[in-house]
C-alpha cells in the first residue's frame, strides 16, 4: 500500500539532473498489485502521465502522439524509427472486463501507429511492462498479425520476468522479444541501438558506465 510520497519520490528522482527526455509505461507494482488499484492509478496519472513534457522536444523527433481513449499510450518517430508505449501490465487481474478492453485498445493503438508509419520507418520499438503473453484475450496473436502486416523489424521490449532474454521471431518472423533483468537487486540500464540493418536490426549494451557528464 504505497503512499503517494513514493510516486513523488520516483518522479523527482527521474527529473533531477536528468537531461534525457523520459517516458514511463505503467507497471503492476505501482498499479494493479497495490492494495487499492483505483487510488494508486490516480497517483500514477498525477505523477507519471505525460512525463516526457518535463523536457524540451526531442531533437529530430516527431511530436509525441497519444491515444485519445488511453493517453498513457504514446508514440513518436525519430530517425525513421517508430517508438510506441502501451499500458500492458502483469500481476493481478482485478477486473476481467477492464483487462480485455485495455488490451484491445493497446492493439488498436499499435495497429494504427504501425500502419500509418509503415512507409516512413524502417523499424519499430514497442515498450510495455509485461510480455506479449496475456492471461485474457488474444493480444499476442493479434500482435503477430499486425507485425507481419508492418513487415519490418519490431522490438518488443518489456520487464516483469526479471531475466535477460533475447528471442528473435518470438511473436512472429519480424518481432524480437527482449526482457530486461535484475542483477543482485539492481536494474542495470540497457541501451538499445536500432541499426536499420534488417539482418541485425537491434544491438544491446546492458552495462553502461556513465561519466556523469552526459
Amino acid at each position: 500500500d504505497w503512499p503517494e510520497s513514493q510516486y513523488q519520490k520516483i518522479a523527482d528522482l527521474l527529473k533531477t539532473n536528468n537531461k534525457i527526455p523520459t517516458f514511463i509505461v505503467p507497471g503492476d507494482n505501482e498499479w494493479n498489485d497495490q492494495e487499492d488499484p483505483n487510488r494508486h492509478w490516480g497517483y500514477w496519472e498525477k505523477h507519471f502521465l505525460h512525463f516526457d513534457k518535463h523536457w524540451p522536444t526531442i531533437p529530430g523527433a516527431s511530436p509525441v502522439e497519444r491515444q485519445d481513449i488511453r493517453p498513457e499510450n504514446f508514440a513518436f518517430t525519430k530517425d525513421e524509427v517508430l517508438f510506441i508505449g502501451i499500458n500492458k501490465v502483469g500481476g493481478m487481474v482485478h477486473d476481467s472486463a477492464e483487462w480485455e478492453t485495455r488490451l484491445a485498445q493497446n492493439i488498436d493503438w499499435i495497429r494504427e501507429r504501425l500502419m500509418s508509419q509503415r512507409d516512413k520507418t524502417h523499424s519499430a520499438v514497442i515498450f510495455a511492462q509485461a510480455s506479449g503473453f496475456s492471461k485474457i484475450g488474444d493480444f499476442q496473436k493479434k500482435l503477430t498479425k499486425i507485425g507481419s502486416e508492418y513487415g519490418k523489424p519490431i522490438l518488443y521490449l518489456h520487464a516483469d520476468g526479471h531475466k535477460w532474454t533475447v528471442e528473435p521471431e518470438k511473436y512472429g518472423h519480424n518481432i524480437t522479444r527482449v526482457m530486461l533483468d535484475v542483477v543482485n537487486g539492481q536494474f542495470p540500464p540497457v541501451q538499445v541501438t536500432v541499426t536499420g540493418d534488417p539482418v541485425t536490426p537491434f544491438h544491446y549494451d546492458r552495462r553502461l558506465r556513465f561519466s556523469g557528464t552526459e
